[in-house]
């Protein structure tokens, strides 16, 4: 008999070649940037293979062509993107290109007074609430608050008490689509204000457009480290000894690549107005500031600190609206 399309003996055949082939790899005992946990189960358990570092495999590819081409809106630091991509250092030209929205148009603060440090979290969990509330009340309209986690999430959330005639609605783990275009469709309506409490990394910090009303604003708690694993240890340790940047390469820039991209959901057009807050003292600091977009300031990163968060807000709202694509200085 004929081979059906996606049949169960051969995908098992493929699939477990495919796996064999990427163990005699990791047992390579030359092959650091590979390495094999086991996770036990219940019902059987998982062994998971995880490539940490594929610069070596991708700097062959490379010979193939004359020139390569990369680029993205979060390629920052380009040191790191450089390494993990397997291009020479040497050899590599980079450029950033500033954004070619008006910075008027857009309002970026950075509250340090607030921690997010797991530490820290029980003592802020009202702070964070409090001052999305406070700040939120001051143009009603659609915002999203981005968390590092759904734990996270939930905590603020149950204490948060909304602006009066504001929805708050929240991600769930393993939203169905329905669910998920439902809100997006409720954003794009423009019934009234709404609040969206979500994860960052998520499906609504990447990857979505919010053009116009449909969201005016975004804030972004805390950079979303990843959590403590023997897995991100491993990595850690590996990228220490290849590069001397353990922390910041297993920790750091993931987090602040997830960061940039919840915060860039704001402004998706000339015309649009936004506000975005960034909550945690870490965004101050220099190993997380060098993944920023070199738009977001002109000195340094304590130029988004507000003494008088409010006021400026409020400011920001009562301006007029105006400016367009390439008004920008």
């Amino acid at each position: 008999a004929d081979i059906l399309p996606r049949d169960a003996v051969m995908v098992l055949a493929n699939e477990w070649s495919g796996f064999c082939e990427a163990l005699e790899i990791a047992a390579d005992p030359g092959r650091r940037e590979f390495f094999v946990t086991v996770h036990p189960h219940p019902t059987g358990g998982v062994i998971k293979i995880t490539c940490c570092d594929a610069s070596l495999m991708l700097k062959d590819c490379y010979e193939e062509y004359e020139q390569v081409i990369g680029f993205s809106a979060t390629l920052k630091p380009f040191a790191y993107y450089t390494d993990l991509s397997g291009l020479d250092p040497d050899a590599v030209m980079t450029a950033e290109f500033p954004s070619p929205f008006p910075r008027e148009l857009r309002k970026l603060l950075i509250i340090p007074q607030i921690s997010t440090k797991y530490s820290d979290r029980e003592r802020n969990y009202g702070k964070i609430a409090d001052a999305v509330g406070r700040i939120a009340s001051l143009r009603p309209g659609n915002y999203f608050v981005f968390f590092p986690s759904f734990e996270f999430l939930d905590r603020v959330h149950g204490l948060f008490r909304a602006p009066e005639g504001t929805l708050v609605l929240k991600q769930e783990r393993d939203m169905q689509a329905t669910k998920v275009s439902a809100l997006l469709d409720r954003l794009a309506a423009g019934e009234g204000p709404v609040i969206v409490f979500a994860v960052q990394g998520g499906t609504f910090s990447e990857g979505v457009d919010y053009p116009g009303e449909s969201v005016i604003g975004a804030f972004v708690v805390g950079p979303p480290l990843p959590g403590y694993d023997l897995e991100r240890e491993e990595m850690r340790k590996y990228y220490e000894e290849r590069y001397q940047a353990g922390f910041d390469f297993a920790y750091v820039i993931p987090a602040m690549s997830k960061a940039v991209q919840a915060a860039g959901r704001v402004i998706r057009s000339g015309t649009d107005r936004g506000l975005i807050v960034l909550m945690d003292g870490r965004f101050l600091q220099a190993a997380y500031t060098r993944a920023m977009p070199s738009d977001w300031f002109d000195r340094n990163a304590a130029e988004l600190v507000s003494e008088s968060i409010l006021q400026d807000v409020a400011a920001f709202w009562a301006r007029p609206g105006q400016g367009t694509i390439g008004s920008q200085k």
